[in-house]
C-alpha cells in the first residue's frame, strides 16, 4: 500500500472505469477509518463504501457509475489530501 495525492487517485479512477477486464482498487484515508473499494468486471462497476456510509452498489452504465463514484469520493474523503491505494 502506498500513499498518493488525491488528484492522482481521481485520475486512476477515471482510467479504471474505461477498463473492461476485472480489476479491483481500494482507497483508504490516512487513519484507515474510511475506504472506497472499486471493482470493475466486464463493464460492471461495484462500489463499496465503508466509513461515513456503509453501502455496496453495482452499476452497469459507465456514466452512472462515474457520477455515483464521484459523489461517493466526495462523501468519504471530504478533507483528504493524501490517500492510501491498494491494487487487488
Amino acid at each position: 500500500m502506498r500513499q498518493i495525492p488525491i488528484n492522482q487517485a481521481k485520475s486512476i479512477i477515471k482510467q479504471l472505469l474505461k477498463v473492461k477486464r476485472q480489476q479491483k482498487i481500494s482507497l483508504l484515508t490516512n487513519k484507515k477509518d474510511r475506504s472506497l473499494t472499486i471493482i470493475v468486471n466486464d463493464g460492471e462497476v461495484t462500489v463499496k463504501e465503508q466509513g461515513y456510509v456503509n453501502d455496496t452498489n453495482t452499476y452497469s452504465n459507465e456514466s452512472t457509475a462515474k457520477h455515483e463514484l464521484t459523489r461517493a469520493f466526495k462523501r468519504e474523503f471530504p478533507r483528504s489530501h493524501q490517500l492510501y491505494i491498494s491494487y487487488g
